[in-house]
């Protein structure tokens, strides 16, 4: 068939829109020139995970418009999938307690290594959250609740919450996480418990803000706890923590009262360049490895009283506004941290000595 001239494709598709616009005559309104909101839902993996991501270009317009209803979420988690969502807004409270619960002993689908993880709670019930828990630059209006005070929340995958804002209280405790937790640059705005939970494979909190009241009281890190550049505007709890590994706190700043008793720290801990500004308790805190303190600020008091240093520390290198309470403190080194100011009464002392010396000598050398 021999097509028309008509009918024949043109080249004018090849025309760039904005150039089209001006050979034709025809307006191109600006919005046309800027890719449109688009989605991307799960395909393939449906069955398994609820999957919503909404483009960068959406507005925040588009985003409360095409909302998600944390009842739709809910029924997800109880049918076995996971949450894969991306860019998107959430609307109303994801009580998680309300999952069905069953003994960990019957849960499918674990690995030997999940199963070995999990030793000690055979006879307990768990609310299982299979796959992902994926919530990135997305803000959640509601709450995220765990209300269990017997059993436990056990997630299978990964729990990812980066660049997301939380609105309302998120109360994650007595969580046990087989996946790696993420919550890097996440922003929560009210109250944050993870009380008596298990990092299994360690998580991640760099750059996050949290609210008027952080609570990791209890908590276990079976791999790196990672929080460099955290800001803790509120009351801080990681009261008897374990840091089975690495725990890093460096630049992170604390604003309110924060307590480390009882915290273990079975790898290195660094609390490098941190800023405390209201009280920080350590007592009883145990360091079992190396501990560095370089160029933190306690701009309050802070107490050592009856922590155990197995190596050696730096706290002579942190910047004390009182000298630091340290009764009955083991230490491997001797010397004491002091407050500022005993520095500069230290030098006064030493050049008025250094003065009189010097004084004494030229009175010797004109007597003779």
């Amino acid at each position: 068939m021999r097509l028309t001239k008509l009918d024949r494709p043109t080249r004018w598709h090849r025309v760039p829109l904005w150039l089209l616009g001006i050979l034709t005559g025809t307006v191109i309104f600006p919005a046309l020139l800027f890719a449109e909101c688009t989605s991307e839902t799960g395909g393939k993996t449906a069955s398994a995970v609820f999957t919503l991501h909404l483009s960068s270009s959406c507005t925040e317009a588009e985003r409360e418009a095409r909302a998600i209803p944390a009842k739709d979420l809910m029924q997800a988690l109880a049918a076995g999938k996971g949450i894969d969502l991306a860019g998107v807004v959430i609307q109303g409270d994801l009580v998680l307690d309300e999952l069905p619960a069953q003994k960990v002993a019957a849960v499918q689908g674990l690995s030997l290594e999940d199963r070995r993880v999990l030793e000690g709670l055979n006879d307990e019930e768990v609310h299982v959250i299979r796959g992902p828990f994926v919530i990135k630059h997305s803000r959640v209006k509601g709450q995220i609740l765990n209300r269990l005070k017997r059993g436990f929340l056990l997630m299978t995958g990964p729990v990812v919450l980066v660049q997301s804002s939380f609105e309302g209280l998120v109360d994650l405790s007595r969580t046990v996480f087989l996946g790696v937790v993420d919550g890097s640059n996440a922003r929560f705005e009210k109250e944050s418990y993870f009380v008596q939970d298990r990092f299994t494979q360690g998580a991640m909190f760099s750059d996050t803000r949290f609210g008027p009241h952080a609570r990791f009281h209890r908590s276990m890190f079976n791999g790196p706890a990672i929080f460099p550049g955290a800001d803790f505007p509120g009351l801080t709890e990681f009261l008897e923590v374990v840091f089975e590994q690495d725990a890093n706190f460096a630049r992170t700043a604390f604003h309110m009262g924060t307590g480390f008793s009882g915290a273990q720290c079975r790898g290195k801990c660094d609390f490098s360049a941190t800023q405390f500004e209201r009280e920080a308790f350590f007592l009883f805190a145990r360091f079992e490895r190396a501990v560095t303190f370089a160029s933190a600020r306690f701009n309050s008091q802070a107490d050592f009283s009856d922590a155990s240093f197995k190596e050696a520390d730096d706290l002579t290198k942190a910047t004390f506004a009182r000298p630091p309470v340290m009764m009955r403190t083991a230490r491997v080194v001797s010397a004491v941290p002091a407050g500022p100011e005993a520095g500069p009464f230290s030098q006064v002392v030493t050049i008025s000595l250094f003065v009189a010396a010097v004084g004494i000598l030229l009175y010797i050398l004109k007597a003779k």
